[in-house]
């Protein structure tokens, strides 16, 4: 069963990145925390949107595969091309000490919530359809 498809792909990543960036913006906010580089961080949430959203649309061409290792490969795949980026702009720009470890939670919060989501949705559209062929 295909939850992520070319026909609703852009809306799944317009709907995280609007729920990133929502929630970066609150957290922000309430710790009056002021993010100089503001317009980077708001692209590059978009990037992340759309690479996470495409990891997760894997799933349905790794379902023969066991689904713990394809959900943690999945997640690997992700932070570690995350980190692989974070690595080739480190020679161009000026980067925080703490750039690492900073993507890793910013990375992983949100797609561990979204993974979730996914994942739920995708087992209960599984026991719909089998509920509706038993009967």
């Amino acid at each position: 069963m295909k939850l992520i498809n070319r026909k609703n792909f852009i809306s799944i990543v317009c709907i995280s990145f609007t729920l990133i960036v929502c929630g970066k913006l609150l957290l922000e906010k309430s710790t009056g925390f002021v993010d100089r580089y503001y317009t980077e961080n708001i692209f590059t949430c978009l990037g992340i949107s759309v690479l996470a959203t495409f990891v997760l649309s894997l799933h349905y061409y790794l379902q023969r595969f066991p689904f713990i290792p394809v959900m943690i490969g999945q997640y690997i795949a992700l932070i570690g091309f995350v980190f692989l980026c974070i690595r080739i702009m480190g020679h161009f720009t000026d980067q925080a000490p703490s750039a690492y470890r900073d993507m890793f939670v910013s990375v992983t919060i949100p797609y561990i919530i979204g993974a979730v989501v996914y994942y739920v949705s995708y087992f209960w559209q599984i026991k719909k359809a089998n509920e509706f062929f038993s009967k």
